[in-house]
């Protein structure tokens, strides 16, 4: 359930309100407007991050078409529109908030070279020195350089939608707080371990589509594919929905990694086994190495054992999907798991038989 129901999430607002809270942030699915989880609610500022073709299945958006649509009724229920000017679908969202009569507040991030030419009312640029550094312009003001402790270029994104979000509800261009993006860590997205020792790295991320692995991809690439290492996707899919992810992280990954291991993600009914058949018909590419494991656990066990017993091998292992959760859902359970990053980080530390 990502979002309340109406009268729930109103209960909650209005205890908040009594108890001395200013300002809301909350995260509205486009499930909330399909099934009117959010009715009747009118935001100050709705901020529009992305659209990828996502969330397709019986029991949740028939068509990409739906889905957009349900998206797009966040605009015509927000006073401001802030928006990822680098989305896609951008010319109809701006169409969404002129014929709402709400202003628009966009957001763009462009690499050192790139020469952006537009103006924004937030650009971020990454910084060519250090791809965790970036410099911010607000409205053609300089507002100086950042730091995140999350890495990639889709982050830098998020951190400049939030200063967008923030000075959008008031904040000025050179107010602190918006160095506050510097300090955020999220447990489980884009955790880093290694162990150089044997020179193998490890990422525990969140990704779950082909937008997200296709990122975790090119900050891999940038990052660290001048020593080209040897990758390894640790992925699954969940079950009884998004039927699409299962063929789209493997056409995201497939030409672009060594090897693939399937294993256990959360499912409502659908067995575990089938999911991972099912992404497993769709490796085409006869040079990835592809398995099954399905215990997840046992799945991350051989992933990093094998890769920490090639010293000589660079190697990579990206696990997707749980993150830090400490639950695992099997068939409607919620089964208690360790958790990929407190395994990952166990595994890495184990001392080598």
């Amino acid at each position: 359930l990502t979002t309340p129901e109406s009268l729930d999430a109103f209960r909650m607002m209005r205890q908040a309100a009594d108890n001395g809270m200013r300002y809301l942030v909350m995260e509205v699915s486009s499930q909330a407007y399909k099934v009117h989880r959010v009715h009747g609610l009118t935001f100050d500022i709705g901020a529009f991050l992305n659209i990828s073709p996502d969330h397709i299945s019986p029991i949740e958006h028939p068509t990409f078409e739906d889905y957009l649509h349900c998206k797009r009724q966040l605009i015509t229920n927000s006073k401001t529109l802030v928006v990822n000017a680098d989305c896609d679908h951008m010319q109809l969202l701006r169409q969404d908030a002129a014929h709402a009569g709400i202003p628009v507040v966009d957001f763009s991030v462009h690499g050192p070279d790139d020469g952006c030419k537009t103006a924004h009312a937030i650009t971020a640029t990454a910084d060519g020195s250090d791809p965790n550094d970036f410099r911010v312009a607000i409205r053609n003001h300089d507002a100086g350089t950042f730091r995140l402790r999350l890495p990639g270029d889709f982050n830098i994104a998020n951190a400049a939608a939030a200063m967008a979000i923030a000075t959008a509800a008031g904040a000025p261009a050179d107010s602190p707080a918006l160095h506050a993006v510097e300090t955020v860590t999220v447990p489980g997205r884009m955790e880093v371990l290694a162990d150089p020792d044997t020179r193998t790295w490890a990422i525990v991320d969140y990704a779950h589509n082909f937008a997200s692995v296709a990122a975790l991809l090119d900050f891999v690439d940038s990052r660290y594919g001048a020593d080209r290492p040897y990758i390894t996707l640790v992925t699954g899919a969940a079950g009884n929905k998004a039927i699409g992810r299962r063929r789209e992280i493997v056409e995201a990954a497939q030409h672009r990694i060594g090897r693939f291991v399937f294993t256990a993600e959360d499912t409502d009914t659908e067995p575990y086994e089938d999911i991972c058949n099912d992404m497993l018909r769709h490796v085409t590419n006869p040079d990835v190495d592809a398995r099954i494991v399905v215990d997840r656990v046992t799945a991350l066990t051989e992933a990093i054992r094998d890769a920490r017993s090639n010293p000589e091998r660079w190697d990579m292992v990206l696990v997707i999907g749980k993150g830090h959760e400490r639950w695992i859902k099997d068939r409607n359970r919620h089964m208690p798991y360790e958790g990929d990053d407190k395994v990952v980080s166990r595994l890495l530390s184990e001392p080598l038989e």
